[in-house]
């Protein structure tokens, strides 16, 4: 694929011959800037240039405490994790008691599962049930 640019309009060819004619009429080829996929969107053309911008950071989701404990079950991590939660202080075992679902960047409940030597990724997965 090859990109020419006249006047700021983009436009990609593939045939040689296209492409020879578009260059003989003031069409100009533009190599598109590299990019490193882990960190960065693939370049667009915008304004009159290539614009490579950084991948957003993903957006916290809900996920319920039942989940939590489900996957905590699953690590054979329940007692464990009841001695946390004793071991925290008054407002974070209130907010634990009586929440029934936790953003998956809560500090409290990342730090929990890191502190049960749980990934925080996994126990933290999306909930099917919250969307």
């Amino acid at each position: 694929m090859t990109y020419l640019t006249l006047d700021c309009v983009l436009r990609s060819e593939t045939d040689p011959q296209i492409i020879a004619t578009l260059q003989r009429k003031g069409w100009t080829v533009t190599v598109p800037p590299t990019f490193d996929p882990a960190t960065e969107q693939p370049p667009v053309w915008e304004a009159c240039a290539w614009v490579t911008k950084p991948i957003p950071a993903p957006q916290p989701y809900r996920v319920s405490k039942d989940t939590i404990v489900s996957r905590v079950n699953d690590a054979n991590k329940v007692p464990d994790l009841m001695a946390l939660i004793d071991s925290l202080p008054a407002e974070q075992q209130f907010l634990w008691d009586n929440f029934a679902w936790f953003w998956s960047t809560n500090p409290t409940i990342v730090g929990m599962c890191s502190q049960l030597g749980l990934d925080p990724a996994v126990i933290l997965a999306p909930d099917p049930y919250l969307t």
